[in-house]
C-alpha cells in the first residue's frame, strides 16, 4: 500500500509541475482550477504490446501489467489474446512485430522446454513461459502472480532497467548495429559491478582473492613455492600441521 500511495503521489505532483510549467509559473493555490483543470492528451506512437498466447492463465490476470505500466509510467500498454495457442511462440511474436505499429512486445506463452523468461531487448521482444513457471504445480492463484511478475520483469529487461547512466557504456540500449558500433567502450563500465559480483556470489561464484603466501598455506590452498621465502614458509606450515 505504501508503495502505491508513493506513486499515486508522485505522478499527481508531476502532473501539477507540468500544468504549472504549462501556465508559465509556480502552481498555486486554485491555479489548476482556473486552467480549466487536468486533461489527458492521449499517448503517440507504437505502444507496448502484451501478447496473450495461451489459455491456462484467464486473460483477465494477464490485464493488470499493462494497465499499470499505462498508469505508473504514462506509456501506452495495451494486452492483445490470440485465438489458440501458437504452435511456434517465437515465430508469433516475430510476426506481430512485423505486423507494425507496435514498440516492443511481452509474450506470454506456454511452450514446455523453454525457461520462464527469455527476453530479447535487441529485438524487442520477450517471452514469459507459463510452463516454466507451473513446474511445480502451484495454485491458480499463485501462477497467476507469479505470471504478473514475469510480465512486468520482461518488460522492465526489455525496456532498458538495465541501461547505464554512463553515455558509452556497452549496457545502452542497442536497437541497431549502428547503435551497437556506436559504444565505444571496449567493455562493461564500472557502475554495475557491485550488482554483478554480488550476483555471482547468490550463483556459488567465489571472486578471485589475493593473500599473503603464509595465509594461502595455512588454508590448504597455496600451490608450491616458487622461491626460497616461499619454500621456507610452506615447509614450516607443513612441520606445524604435522604436529
Amino acid at each position: 500500500m505504501k508503495a502505491k500511495r508513493f506513486f499515486v503521489l508522485f505522478f499527481a505532483a508531476a502532473a501539477v509541475s507540468a500544468a504549472a510549467q504549462e501556465g508559465g509559473g509556480a502552481a498555486r493555490p486554485g491555479a489548476l482550477a482556473r486552467m480549466g483543470g487536468l486533461v489527458e492528451q492521449p499517448a503517440e506512437g507504437p505502444a507496448c504490446l502484451f501478447l496473450n498466447m495461451q489459455g491456462r492463465v484467464p486473460a483477465e490476470a494477464l490485464a493488470d501489467t499493462p494497465a499499470q505500466v499505462s498508469r505508473m509510467l504514462r506509456i501506452a500498454a495495451t494486452l492483445e489474446t490470440l485465438e489458440g495457442a501458437p504452435a511456434d511462440p517465437l515465430a508469433a511474436v516475430r510476426e506481430r512485430l512485423e505486423g507494425g505499429g507496435v514498440a516492443a512486445i511481452v509474450g506470454v506463452c506456454d511452450a514446455p522446454g523453454l525457461p520462464t523468461l527469455l527476453i530479447a531487448p535487441e529485438s524487442r521482444w520477450a517471452l514469459v513461459n507459463v510452463a516454466a513457471l507451473a513446474a511445480d504445480a502451484p495454485s491458480a492463484e499463485t501462477l497467476a502472480a507469479r505470471v504478473r511478475k514475469g510480465q512486468w520483469r520482461a518488460f522492465a529487461h526489455l525496456m532498458g532497467a538495465a541501461e547505464s547512466a554512463f553515455e558509452h557504456c556497452l549496457m545502452k540500449p542497442v536497437h541497431s548495429l549502428a547503435d551497437l558500433d556506436a559504444l565505444t567502450a571496449p567493455s562493461v563500465c564500472p557502475e554495475p559491478f557491485g550488482r554483478i559480483i554480488a550476483n555471482a556470489g547468490r550463483l556459488g561464484a567465489r571472486p578471485i582473492r589475493a593473500v599473503p603466501y603464509r595465509r594461502a598455506c595455512e588454508e590448504g590452498w597455496a600451490p608450491a613455492p616458487t622461491n626460497d621465502v616461499q619454500k621456507a614458509i610452506w615447509d614450516e606450515v607443513r612441520a606445524r600441521a604435522a604436529d
